[in-house]
């Protein structure tokens, strides 16, 4: 299941996989891929498992595959770290991007390592869209922010819910605001920054909480 969300004139559907999917510019937007992170820590001698960088990139093409995307736009940090940037991962990142047209906004993370011989388009600043930005960072979202819609990423904004028995689980989650979207990180090795409801809610914030196979806007907390 998937929740609609009119911005700007035009409707984005958030998925249940951590993307947004715009069907009239069929067009998919993630953020925070990571690509590399497992083999950055391996070559820094932590035991840290393959292959997560494979089943990101195979959980991607899914995705496009599914909704028949011609364009993919990664709000930032598509890599880790230089040690990540092995070949096989380069051959199958290129690979991808030779099936479906790729921009990728320069996160913190990419900016200084890059490697500008892949067939992606760069955006070095955030990118127009029609009436949204794809950017890296979010905007402020105070009386300063943007007049533009804004997508973005960077926080890897997770939530903490407990449980009438004391219970308490972490799901990562969109985060909403009159004019951003602050998606998941999409990437399979990634941390989470767990935000305070109440804190969204004073801000004119709402959550829309990931589950398996569906997605569900958090009550706002009195």
């Amino acid at each position: 299941m998937s929740l609609p969300l009119d911005v700007a004139g035009e409707t984005l559907w958030l998925l249940p996989e951590g993307a947004v999917w715009w069907p009239a510019r069929h067009t998919l937007f993630v953020a925070d891929l990571h690509l590399g992170k497992g083999a950055a820590f391996r070559a820094q001698g932590q035991p840290v498992p393959a292959g997560s960088s494979r089943a990101t990139l195979a959980r991607l093409r899914q995705l496009v595959d599914a909704h028949g995307a011609q364009q993919l736009v990664v709000l930032g940090d598509f890599w880790h770290g230089r040690e990540g940037l092995v070949a096989p991962l380069l051959r199958a990142v290129a690979d991808f991007c030779t099936r479906v047209p790729t921009t990728l906004v320069l996160g913190n993370h990419d900016r200084p390592i890059h490697p500008h011989e892949l067939p992606l388009r760069i955006a070095e600043q955030p990118l127009v869209i029609g009436p949204l930005v794809a950017a890296h960072e979010p905007p402020a979202t105070d009386a300063t922010a943007p007049a533009a819609f804004t997508l973005a990423g960077h926080w890897h904004p997770a939530v903490s819910l407990r449980s009438r028995a004391g219970d308490r689980l972490r799901r990562a989650c969109f985060v909403h605001y009159p004019q951003l979207l602050v998606l998941p990180a999409f990437g399979g090795l990634t941390g989470a920054m767990s935000l305070d409801l109440r804190t969204l809610a004073r801000t004119q914030g709402r959550a829309a909480v990931l589950a398996e196979g569906s997605i569900a806007w958090l009550a706002t907390p009195r």
